[in-house]
């Protein structure tokens, strides 16, 4: 399948494109050796040297100055032209050459550069500049120059004062930004060249033919002192009109990708306005053509030399590339009747066009075989974007795929589309195994509050699961559990080879806190009312009691209870409680009340303790409601042979194990009644042996 598609990147490297013109364009080149090649005889009263760092009187042609200077420069004024709408970005080692003028001390004006530019449109704009810095010392003063646009007899045209070069105001150094550029702007141009000088002009009518110079004026300076200054970018241009061009899709973007395999080709879309142009403090406003005609135009070194498209003289441009390739294109426009005088033409911004071919020197590895317990690392190389795709459903777009803690499901091929920029793609693969034991796991449930639950997982021979907070066991594989919140606990599960899986089962609680209780008396006397109190806990929706007399009830507070005795005897009754809450869980619980024949409290006259099994004991009868207790015994010495504070401790007529003598003792009882009031009897009884 084709594939076509436009990438912007805006942090790729950037082409040194100088400032377009073929009216004039001094950039001096580029190269990696020093010094460069010298201006034409007659272009400059300074005489070529191929010293580095030149003496009085010489110039040079370099690509970087390090001649111990104030400032040194590690490259030259090389900057991408993107028009006045648009930033640059030039790249630190273009390696183009710059002029370097040693001016040394004089009292005459200096021409440092001088052309004769033929072939200009009378009555249209053009501007006239270039980048200069002062690299002197401060203390030996500022060089100033005059900057003319003559006329071949002499006559001058426009005529512009840089000022003095070196400082910072533009009361005395009439610098401006490069074009596209004002001091507002972020962020500033990246040149090592800050500041350019320049003047806007035109033509008189009948004048084709122009001498530009740009003249160092005496110097007022100590004799022993030396000006040094660069001098690069000596550009004429015409600036009648703004032309600017974008692609549709990414319309801020200057750099454009595509697919030499593209059926979708690439669009260009031009546009022209004259908004006015400002450089330095001077305003200039285009002048509208009365027929605009157009050129694309590309160029296969950097922006340094340029060549028409043939056919492309539409200001939208359409091409379908069938070859992978690298360049630059822009448009170039002008009146009808001048299109083909190209010192009478205007460019747009440049934008780079990257065409792929296939990825070249692609990979795609794994860290393969890992264990459960491991993470699945793919690494990819060679393209610029990613999809890949594997088991189980898995898909990423990163160079770096992971599958974390993966499956034995995630075992098998794993495909990727490996894509350049331009949306060139080729398909690689590789084989993923994942090791360990086969897990499974039981079905996650929902329990009701406080019920047990057992957890249940295969596939290994050890077994830890978390948290183990409520489990019978953590280290077996079913063990029991007993929430009394939703829980999620996970299981690790080795196998004989040491590889480990994680599982998980989530035992989700219906309910929180939820337990039947009630309150009820342990005994009840004969004709008590027996008031009984539902004190559950949870959200309750229903009550079910059963009384065990043969009465049931279904309210929250039962109606009160009459439990009738039966004779003598003492009789037992289970009142059981179940309760339903609002999420359908039901708890239980009981208690036993004892229906006793006679709750008069009495202390016996006689007992005869023999071990017949018959009034073996002295103790108070019928302490059912009695709290606070206190029971002695005194013999007739008055001596304190027994004493209780137990409802169920009775004496035996022995005191540290001797049986007492028969005869007659003084009992003592205190107690509080049911209504808390303090009771206190006193009497005697008979030890009969």
């Amino acid at each position: 399948m084709a594939v076509s598609s436009c990438i912007i990147c805006l942090a790729a490297d950037a082409q040194i494109t100088i400032p377009w013109s073929s009216s004039l364009n001094v950039n001096f080149g580029r190269g990696i050796s020093n010094p460069g090649p010298p201006l034409s005889v007659g272009k400059t009263d300074f005489t070529y040297t191929t010293d580095l760092c030149p003496q009085q009187g010489y110039y040079t042609v370099v690509n970087s100055i390090n001649c111990g200077y104030p400032l040194d420069l590690s490259r030259d004024a090389g900057i991408t032209y993107n028009s006045d709408f648009q930033y640059a970005f030039p790249e630190s080692d273009s390696g183009g050459y710059m002029m370097l003028v040693n001016a040394g001390v004089s009292p005459n004006p200096t021409i440092v550069f001088q052309d004769t530019v033929k072939n200009l449109c009378s009555n249209s704009g053009y501007l006239f500049w270039a980048g200069i810095s002062n690299l002197s010392f401060a203390s030996c003063g500022h060089p100033n120059f005059t900057i003319n646009i003559e006329t071949t007899n002499g006559q001058i045209i426009k005529t512009f004062q840089t000022g003095d070069l070196g400082l910072s105001t533009l009361d005395t150094n009439h610098f401006a930004y490069y074009l596209g550029y004002s001091s507002l702007l972020t962020p500033a141009p990246k040149s090592t060249f800050p500041f350019f000088y320049g003047l806007f002009f035109t033509p008189p009518a009948g004048v084709t033919d122009v001498v530009a110079k740009i003249i160092l004026d005496p110097l007022k300076v100590f004799s022993e002192c030396e000006v040094h200054f660069a001098l690069d970018n000596i550009v004429m241009m015409p600036v009648s009109s703004q032309i600017q061009i974008q692609n549709p899709t990414y319309p801020d973007g200057w750099i454009i990708g595509t697919c030499f395999q593209g059926n979708n080709p690439l669009i260009l879309n031009g546009s022209i306005d004259y908004d006015s142009l400002i450089f330095g403090l001077t305003k200039f406003a285009g002048t509208p053509y009365q027929n605009p005609a157009y050129q694309w135009q590309q160029s296969l070194d950097g922006g340094y030399t340029w060549a028409d498209v043939p056919g492309e003289t539409n200001i939208n441009l359409s091409y379908q590339f069938n070859n992978p390739d690298t360049f630059l294109v822009r448009l170039r426009g002008a009146d009808a009747s001048n299109i083909n005088n190209l010192n009478c033409n205007v460019t747009s911004n440049v934008i780079k066009v990257q065409v792929d071919g296939l990825p070249k020197s692609f990979s795609f590895s794994s860290n393969s075989p890992v264990c459960e317990d491991s993470d699945v690392v793919l690494k990819l190389d060679g393209g610029a974007y990613y999809t890949t795709f594997g088991p189980n459903g898995f898909s990423d777009n990163t160079a770096f795929p992971h599958v974390y803690h993966p499956s034995l499901a995630d075992s098998g091929w794993y495909y990727s589309n490996i894509t350049t920029y331009g949306g060139c793609y080729i398909k690689d693969s590789t084989y993923v195994i994942i090791r360990g034991p086969n897990l499974k796991i039981g079905l996650s449930d929902s329990v009701c509050y406080g019920t047990t639950f057992q957890l249940s997982a295969s596939g290994g021979i050890k077994y830890l699961w978390t948290p183990s907070t409520g489990l019978s066991d953590p280290n077996i594989s079913n063990p029991t559990a007993t929430p009394y919140v939703t829980t999620k606990y996970t299981v690790q599960v080795t196998d004989t080879s040491g590889c480990s899986a994680f599982g998980s089962e989530t035992v989700i609680l219906k309910d929180t806190l939820f337990k039947a209780l009630f309150n009820l008396p342990e005994f009840a006397c004969p004709k008590d009312i027996v008031v009984i109190h539902d004190s559950s806990i949870g959200k309750i929706a229903s009550w079910n009691w059963n009384f065990g007399n043969g009465e049931t009830s279904n309210q929250q507070d039962p109606n009160s209870q009459t439990l009738l005795t039966t004779g003598n005897i003492t009789t037992n009754y289970e009142v059981r409680l179940i309760v339903t809450d609002s999420s359908g869980c039901s708890d239980s619980s009981y208690k036993i009340i004892s229906s006793v024949p006679n709750c008069f409290i009495a202390v016996p006259s006689a007992f005869t303790p023999n071990g017949d099994g018959k009034n073996d004991y002295l103790h108070p009868l019928n302490l059912y409601k009695a709290t606070n207790i206190k029971f002695r015994v005194f013999n007739r010495y008055g001596q304190l042979v027994f004493e209780s504070h137990d409802i169920n401790s009775k004496w035996d007529g022995t005191v540290g194990g001797l049986n007492q003598p028969a005869g007659t003792y003084v009992w003592m009882l205190e107690y509080n009644d049911e209504k808390n009031e303090k009771i206190s009897l006193k009497g005697t009884t008979v030890l009969i042996r």
